[in-house]
């Protein structure tokens, strides 16, 4: 390897930080690089539809370091495996006396040093998240890039839609708490990237560097990604023929973002009951966030429902073969608007406020009757035009607020940047 090539090394946990990193990586792919994918987690790569079409575009190498320990962290299934979990988190961080104490005695960053310098890496690119929060492989590349001066950078794994602050159960409570959020450890990246202002603007309310805390825009729903997206995306075959009636995707989110469990279920009855449409029903990406038991609960929903799917099936395929599609807070309702379809955004199933409304992107409603009345429009084309609100809502999300440009290059310029660029100079997003 020339001495004075370099490469850039992405750190992949899950399905969601794949689908927003994707973009990217195949940027830097179309300018000639030879990016690394490190894969820490129980994620299978090697099926997966995005990483064969990188493959397509260059050269790229995975490498696979399981973080056992982390992986078991995360299944809390039984009463032992939470509790081993409650114990892991409590080594985990930092400032404690039993993670200084652990980080003493048995932390070790030599093999990931001697990886970085071998590999020639120039910078590191985190998912979003404290460096010591995902586990001992993450905390020892990221100790050992400070370390060797190489830039680190945290980049979305999602796209948070809010307009409010207090999104989830987690932050109300410490709020009730009188807990406010400390923020320091990710002030410890280079740079902290969210997609728009709006959102960066609430996180540096709460303590994020305002140097470091940057809007970039949203690769993943930028529009030429999006296009090669849905075209790479396994194409989802319906069980059976919905041609004759109103196909309606239903799209889940986690459990803990202020949702109403009772009015979804609710919601759920009604839509598979209703002998005019179709339904499939979408679990969210992010695994081990459902609330409801699916193979109960689908035996117990009407005859309209066709399908409950998880990751096996792909949201942009789903989408594409959708006449409406339901989201509540979940991201994925920008990628229903780019492949132009109707967007139904049901306000009483959660108690946050989002973007699809403030920018009237979407059809809104506040009962299971108005759901069902818009429903009913849709065969009929008769709903009311919202093209000037997903416009506004596009250029504030995947442009950052500015005119349209090329997003994942944009990423790309910033992270082969010989310099860090801290200052506020309105520079050119082209």
């Amino acid at each position: 390897m020339l001495k004075n090539h370099q490469r850039t090394l992405f750190f992949i946990r899950a399905y969601n930080d794949l689908d927003h990193f994707s973009p990217i990586i195949a940027e830097f792919l179309n300018q000639g690089e030879d990016p690394i994918i490190l894969s820490y987690a129980d994620l299978d790569l090697s099926n997966d539809y995005r990483i064969k079409y990188l493959k397509s575009l260059g050269n790229i190498k995975i490498k696979k370091i399981l973080d056992e320990k982390y992986i078991a962290s995360e299944r809390r299934d039984n009463i032992i495996q939470s509790f081993l979990s409650r114990l892991y988190s409590i080594r985990r961080r930092n400032n404690n006396f039993i993670g200084k104490i652990y980080r003493k005695l048995f932390f070790d960053c030599a093999f990931e040093t001697d990886y970085l310098k071998k590999n020639n890496i120039s910078a590191c690119i985190f998912e979003w998240g404290t460096p010591f929060i995902r586990g001992d492989v993450i905390e020892r590349f990221f100790v050992a890039a400070k370390g060797l001066g190489l830039k680190t950078i945290a980049i979305p794994h999602g796209c948070n839609v809010f307009l409010n602050s207090d999104v989830n159960t987690g932050y109300i409570k410490n709020f009730n708490k009188g807990i406010l959020p400390d923020n320091s450890d990710r002030n410890l990246y280079d740079y902290y990237v969210f997609q728009n202002p709006i959102r960066r603007d609430g996180w540096i309310k709460w303590g994020y560097d305002p140097i470091k805390t940057q809007a970039w825009g949203s690769p993943r729903f930028s529009a030429d990604w999006a296009k090669t997206n849905q075209l790479i995306c396994p194409k989802y075959l319906p069980l059976f023929n919905s041609d004759t009636k109103v196909k309606v995707v239903f799209m889940h989110h986690q459990k803990e973002y202020n949702i109403d469990q009772k009015a979804i279920r609710k919601t759920l009855e009604v839509l598979s009951n209703n002998p005019d449409i179709c339904l499939v029903v979408k679990d969210s990406t992010r695994q081990g966030k459902e609330y409801f038991n699916k193979a109960k609960l689908s035996n117990e929903l009407g005859g309209s429902l066709m399908e409950w799917c998880g990751n096996e099936v792909h949201s942009p395929s789903l989408i594409s073969w959708a006449d409406c599609v339901i989201v509540f807070g979940s991201s994925i309702g920008i990628e229903v608007l780019l492949q132009d379809k109707i967007l139904i955004n049901p306000l009483y199933l959660h108690s946050n406020q989002t973007l699809y409304e403030y920018y009237s992107a979407s059809h809104d409603v506040n009962s299971d009757k108005e759901l069902i009345e818009v429903i009913n429009k849709v065969s009929s084309n008769n709903l009311e035009d919202k093209k000037l609100g997903v416009k506004d809502l596009l250029n504030e999300v995947v442009y950052a607020g500015k005119d349209k440009y090329d997003v994942p290059n944009f990423y790309y310029k910033k992270i082969k940047s010989k310099y860090l660029n801290y200052h506020n100079d309105d520079e050119k997003y082209t």
